[in-house]
Formats: C-alpha cells, structure tokens, sequence
C-alpha cells in the first residue's frame, strides 16, 4: 500500500501524525557505494526512505534526522514480494514440429533484486524441466500432438514463488507449411575436403565453392584444386543447382589484402575486373564475398563502394551476389544498410559465439533479428547453421561414426553442435522468418539416414521427416 499520513484530533494533545505501512515491494536494498539522487526510495531494515539530494555511503538509519540526507517514509508493508515471470520462448500460438528441439524460455526478475533459487516449467500443469541459473531456457523435445499450456514458475531464496501466464502453442505432424520455390538452401563446399561425388544436389539451391583470395593490389591468387570446381560447377549445373565462388573466408584472421585494395578506387577496379573475369571463364552464377570483416569506419566505407561496384557488373551478367556475414553485434557495423540493395541474400554465419552452446536456436533467431532490425527484407536473410562441433572441431559425421545417438542432441558431454532436432526446428524458424538456410560446410555432413542436409530440405519442403528422433 502507499505511504499516508492520518491527522487525528484528540483532546487536548491537538493533532498527531500517524504513520501506515507503505509499499516496499518494488524498491531495492540500500546499497552502500550506490549513489544515490534526490527523489530515489530504498528500503532498509524493513523501513522505506526517500533522498533528499546527492548521496552515497551514508547509512539511512543514521542520516534520517530533521537535515540529514534520508528522509524515513515508514515501515515496509510485510507483503511478500513475489519474482516477476514471463514466458519468451516459444511464442504465443506458436507451431512447432513434433519431434523438433524447442525452446522453453523465460525472463525472471525480482522487485527488490532477491536471488532465484530455481526456474520450473510446466507443460499442461505437469513439471517438464527446470532450470537454476539464468538466462533461463531449456530445450523440450516436442511430443504429444496437439495444443499445449507453458507456464514457467519462479521461486527466490526466501521460498517466495511467482508465476508467469499461461502461453499457449501447437504440436503439428505432418502439418509443416508447404515448400516454399523462393526459399535457399545454400551449402559451402572447400577446396581442401570433401569429394563431389558426396554432395546431395537434390536438396541444395546454390553451392559456395570456398576459397578464391585476394592480392592486396585486387589481383587474385590461384585456386586451390580447381579441377574439383569445375567438376562441381558441371554437377551443379546438371542438377539446376547454382554455384558460387565464395572470396575470402577467415584466413586466419588476415583481411589485410582486403584493406588494403578496397581503400583506392584502383584496387576495387582491379579486383572487380579480375573477379568478373574469373567467374565468366568458369561458368559461374555468381559470387559469394566473405570478407572476415569490414570494420566500422572507414572500412566500411570502402566494403560499401566495392560491393555496389562488383554488384554492378555482376547484374549486368546475370550473376548473383551475396555476401556472409557476421550474426549480430559491433562488427555487424562494418556492413552499412546500403549494401543490402546491391546483394540478392545475406548468409548470417550464426555459430561460433562460443566454445560450447556455440550456435543456440536462441543466437539464430537475435541473429535474424539484428540483420532484419536494421534494415534486410526477409527474403535477402538466409540463416546459417554449423555442421560441425565445437570446442571439438569434429565433423558431425565424426560424432555419428562414434554414436549414432548423437543425431538426435546438441552435446556428447565434449562436443556441442547442432542435432536433428534443432537443424529441424531452425529450418522451420527461417521458412516463417527468413529467406533460406545455409550451412558450413557440406563434407561435415553424413550422407546415410540421419544427414542434416536431408533434415532441412524435408522441413522446407513440407516433407514429412524421415528420420525419428526418440
């Protein structure tokens, strides 16, 4: 309740203040080296008090008087105050596939900052999962067709426990959106492993071959193996497959030849020219930049001018250009907005953030999310996945050769990849939010029953899965 002051008239004594309990559940302890301002509440020892100007490391209770600092408001209501739960992941009305990894997830808070001591969720009124450390979010394998109630519970140290509102979704079978003409199915292929004869052509819509680098002058260097591009590229074309030169890649986080050409209107000529000249000569759709990376500033500047300026020539030829690029964050900035207009598709490299729940579905959907908050139509987003572990590096048809069981999860205990199950459920996310999917690379996968190729391509294409997921 709120502070308030009753004047009562009793004989004789005149008027006396009387002083109710006041509502403390939205005010934070006291802190010592806090500073606080004029007009900020605390509570300490169970007691509201309000500063009167600029403070920090004077005690309340001692500083309360007639011209101290403090001024005491009264004592705290005792209500208890109850942590405050909302439901994030999946959203409301939400469709997801049966069989898929889902996200259960939920913001926590507490009005007087009190910590939790543990985070349940409850599917139908039925405890699934919980979780005692934030952000809190686990992974649900979908089961049981048909609609379902989330709830998610929040108890602090003091056994106080508050309760989101219920957030209601579906569980589909075969009920997958239909294939969409429009939607990417991108793979990268190396120059330094995989064989040709191994790519699944009849689930992919463009192929990468990687890499061509640069000079620092705008020349190009040779091409690793190109006898398997161009076996490729023939492949590709026999099964109306496109195919791209990807130019760059991380190169052990070397982009200097990039800088260096990029900053004179020579440089980007010269490569320009020599890249037109390239991709004709080896029939090629198109060119894929992965410059690891522009930086904001000037860098920037001149990734703008060479992609509009590479972007020119190669539409004037009928050839595509897209460009991969970093998830989220600063050195997102170093691709300005105006390149968007001069790329048919982005491919977000959405993995790596980490050494172990490196490519989360939570990290693919902010990763969508920052591109397209900025600026990028959903048909130029196109979501990229990892087919291989980390901190581990293995392949994930390493992990099967060693566990079949690991198709169906994102962990063995040492490596953390994506599963059947989440390859599915992005998949999914991207036909709803995206433009495409794309994966590095296409040798880690495996071409038996459990590949996650053929787990994305059935997803996009309303194809009922092949492979179960116990």
């Amino acid at each position: 309740m709120k502070y308030t002051n009753l004047l009562i008239a009793l004989p004789l004594l005149g008027a006396m203040e009387v002083a109710l309990a006041v509502d403390c559940s939205n005010l934070t302890q006291w802190q010592s080296q806090q500073v606080y301002t004029g007009g900020d509440a605390v509570t300490y020892q169970s007691t509201k008090y309000t500063a009167k100007w600029w403070t920090q490391n004077q005690n309340p209770v001692q500083n309360s008087n007639t011209y101290d600092v403090w001024q005491a408001n009264g004592s705290c209501d005792p209500v208890t105050p109850l942590p405050q739960v909302s439901v994030t992941s999946p959203s409301s009305n939400a469709r997801v596939l049966v069989g898929s990894s889902v996200s259960l997830a939920a913001a926590v808070s507490h009005p007087q900052n009190m910590a939790i001591d543990s985070v349940e969720f409850y599917l139908d009124g039925t405890l699934v999962a919980s979780d005692n450390s934030a952000p809190y979010e686990v992974m649900w394998q979908a089961q049981g067709l048909g609609n379902r109630a989330l709830t998610v519970s929040a108890t602090d140290v003091s056994g106080a426990r508050g309760e989101s509102s219920a957030v209601n979704f579906s569980v589909v079978s075969d009920e997958v959106p239909p294939g969409d003409p429009n939607f990417k199915i991108v793979g990268y292929f190396p120059s330094w492993q995989g064989a040709v004869s191994d790519i699944q052509f009849d689930k992919l819509t463009h192929i990468n071959y990687s890499f061509l680098l640069p000079n620092a002058d705008g020349t190009l260097r040779p091409l690793e193996n190109l006898s398997k591009m161009t076996a490729l590229v023939n492949s590709a074309h026999a099964n109306n497959v496109k195919v791209g030169i990807a130019i760059g890649g991380w190169n052990g986080g070397d982009d200097s030849a990039f800088e260096t050409f990029a900053s004179s209107q020579q440089g980007r000529a010269r490569f320009v020219q020599e890249v037109i000249a390239f991709v004709e000569q080896h029939n090629l759709d198109g060119v894929d930049m992965d410059w690891e990376y522009p930086d904001p500033g000037a860098s920037a500047n001149n990734y703008a001018l060479l992609m509009k300026e590479l972007s020119v020539e190669l539409r004037a030829r009928g050839k595509f250009l897209t460009a991969a690029v970093v998830a989220l964050g600063y050195t997102g900035g170093g691709v300005l907005e105006s390149v968007f207009q001069d790329i048919d598709f982005l491919n977000l490299m959405a993995y790596d953030a980490n050494n172990t729940d490196h490519a989360s579905m939570q990290y693919a959907k902010d990763s969508i999310a920052y591109w397209q908050g900025r600026g990028l139509s959903k048909e130029k987003t196109v979501l990229g996945v990892p087919f291989y572990a980390r901190p581990t590096w293995k392949a994930y048809r390493a992990l099967l050769q060693e566990n079949p069981a690991n198709a169906c999860r994102d962990s063995d205990g040492s490596s953390y990849y994506n599963g059947i199950p989440t390859i599915r459920a992005k998949t999914q996310y991207a036909k709803l939010n995206a433009g495409g999917i794309m994966n590095w690379e296409l040798s880690h996968d495996s071409n038996g029953p459990a590949s996650l190729l053929t787990a994305k391509w059935e997803v996009a294409n309303g194809v009922t899965p092949s492979y179960q997921c116990q």
